[in-house]
């Protein structure tokens, strides 16, 4: 079987899912081989270290269309010739796309429509509770879904929604939204024998709990920041660590200032990916309070680091890898008085901290690329053993 992976930018959260994926199908005799669109990150400013060491190996099969840009330029007549291109030098069986409404999967989704003949599978981490769902829009994304042959998603409720558009679950695998999690648990470890130097680096607290996230209005920064203050953990010495940035930023920093709470409560800004450990490692627990999120990809890293969480119900990882009482809590969003309670029970009760900072690392241990490369690998085979079925009937009669 020949695989083709497209995706936009190969950041650093990418490099191992597609590593985990060459080395499988090598292991079977299949081939795979990759096309990124672009060679900046739209999302990221700091350099994606791994990416670029990735790239300085001169992997076989591994090209960027368009070095220069990012997903935010637009190079329509670049991107769809390089794709051309791409399918004419690796004639994939399987073609694997991010998203199903990026323009090049789009493009993807066309020549499919004329007669190219390859199966094609779209990845996402979109669920039904995502805001607001409009009924004419979801009748177009049905259209265009149908389309495609099968999704990888990120976990149950990404199935569901996947359902939902069209692709039954017979056509749908989990495993999109994994990390790297041999690392970051490996990577912590190491950051624990340096905590002194970690510390003063950058200024941290002896006693924090981590919050990892975009400030934009949906994160609801503020929310988790009146519940912080509405907690008084800070009296018992632990700290607020916010490590984001976005537009938000100002009223962050307005309503920290209003609610007196600037000696307890740091902000750090882009933290680059290889550092992040350390942060997580001398962290008490973590916090994602999200109106919603796709999945929550800070909540597996703080998992790996063997920290537990407190995540709102709809949050992707919400009672998938969040397990409410068993390896962290799950509350509503937007519920300032819920989540100042876990705060309490969390930062006062060491005994609770440990079963759940146990429970998180063996919960986590399935989340890995292993699992993403595994699900991609038997749902490509799932896909192209029914074509391959369906084109025999139909010559038989």
């Amino acid at each position: 079987m020949r695989l083709l992976l497209v995706i936009g930018n190969l950041s650093d959260y990418h490099v191992p899912r597609y590593e985990a994926l060459a080395k499988l199908a090598a292991a079977r005799g299949d081939k795979v081989s990759l096309v990124e669109v672009f060679g900046r990150s739209g999302l990221y400013r700091f350099p994606q270290e791994a990416r670029i060491a990735f790239f300085q190996s001169s992997p076989p099969d591994a090209v960027t269309l368009v070095e220069s840009a990012s997903e935010t330029d637009h190079h329509w007549l670049r991107v769809t010739s390089g794709l051309l291109t791409a399918l004419r030098r690796y004639s994939p069986d399987v073609v694997v796309t991010l998203g199903y409404n990026t323009y090049y999967s789009l493009f993807l989704w066309l020549l499919k429509a004329l007669g190219k003949r390859f199966t094609l599978i779209y990845m996402s981490d979109s669920k039904a509770d995502d805001g607001r769902r409009y009924a004419l829009k979801e009748r177009l994304k049905q259209a265009l879904v149908f389309g495609f042959d099968g999704a990888l998603v990120a976990g149950e409720k990404h199935r569901a929604y996947a359902r939902s558009l069209g692709i039954p679950m017979s056509r749908s695998r989990t495993g999109f939204d994994v990390i790297d999690v041999e690392y970051f648990s490996a990577a912590s470890r190491v950051a624990l024998m340096s905590a002194s130097t970690i510390r003063c680096n950058f200024g941290l607290p002896a006693r924090y709990a981590i919050c990892v996230s975009r400030f934009i209005k949906r994160k609801n920064v503020d929310v988790l920041i009146d519940a912080f203050c509405r907690s008084q953990v800070h009296a018992a010495g632990v700290s607020l660590l916010l490590v984001g940035q976005g537009p938000c930023g100002p009223e962050v920093r307005k309503t920290i200032d209003r609610l007196g709470m600037s000696r307890h409560i740091q902000i750090l800004g882009s933290v680059p990916y290889c550092e992040m450990p350390a942060l997580y490692s001398l962290a008490e627990f973590a916090v994602l309070p999200s109106a919603y999120d796709q999945w929550g990809l800070c909540v597996s890293e703080a998992f790996a680091a063997a920290k537990p969480a407190i995540v709102t119900r709809t949050c992707g990882v919400a009672n998938e890898l969040v397990l409410d009482g068993i390896n962290g809590f799950v509350v509503e969003p937007g519920d300032a008085a819920a989540l100042a309670d876990r705060l309490v029970r969390l930062a006062k009760d060491d005994a609770l901290r440990e079963r759940f900072s146990q429970n998180a690392v063996s919960t986590v241990r399935r989340w890995t690329p292993t699992l993403f490369a595994t699900n991609v690998i038997e749902l490509a085979d799932s896909l192209t053993g029914a074509a391959t079925l369906g084109r025999s009937r139909a010559a038989a009669t």
